[in-house]
């Protein structure tokens, strides 16, 4: 009896640890891969055009998904990030005039954002938070004319007139 307890059980032990080690390996491959997906997705959507941002967005709420159906417990920053990905996503649909999607992404960002933790998030909130910023200095010379060169004061211009503001002696 023990050495068929022994033949039986050494074989079902072995492969039951083995999926478990498959599983998180699978689960620890997942995760890498979101955060360079995630990452790629953020970056189309403020530097790409919007069908590539589109498909980018919507390869990481996908690799997002998969994180979740695969049993990998998510931690509040990766549904923060696919929150993000739908707001974002939203957005896009919304100026490519699909309101319908629009909505639907925008919901679910929403509800997606509150289920992280976020607290005050609204749709209002979302879109205060996605759109482009000024820069954070302003240029070296911020009352310059746009293709004019700065001249020290007195000084004439290239072209021989006074700049602007400035008299001839």
């Amino acid at each position: 009896m023990f050495l068929l307890a022994t033949l039986v059980g050494l074989p079902v032990g072995y492969y039951v640890a083995h999926q478990k080690y498959i599983d998180s390996e699978k689960a620890a491959g997942l995760l890498s891969q979101e955060a360079t997906v995630d990452d790629f997705a953020k970056k189309e959507f403020l530097f790409a055009d919007r069908q590539s941002a589109r498909y980018a967005l919507a390869f990481a709420i996908k690799t997002h998904q998969e994180m979740e159906t695969q049993g990998s417990p998510s931690s509040a920053a990766q549904k923060m990030d696919l929150g993000w990905c739908y707001a974002e996503l939203a957005l896009i649909e919304e100026s490519a005039g699909n309101a319908d999607p629009a909505k639907k992404y925008m919901t679910q960002a929403v509800q997606t954002l509150k289920d992280a933790g976020a607290s005050a998030t609204t749709e209002f909130t979302i879109r205060q938070k996605l759109q482009p910023q000024p820069p954070a200095t302003p240029p070296a010379d911020a009352t310059a004319q746009p293709g004019t060169t700065p001249q020290p004061a007195g000084t004439q211009p290239p072209n021989g007139n006074p700049p602007s503001g400035d008299k001839l002696p």
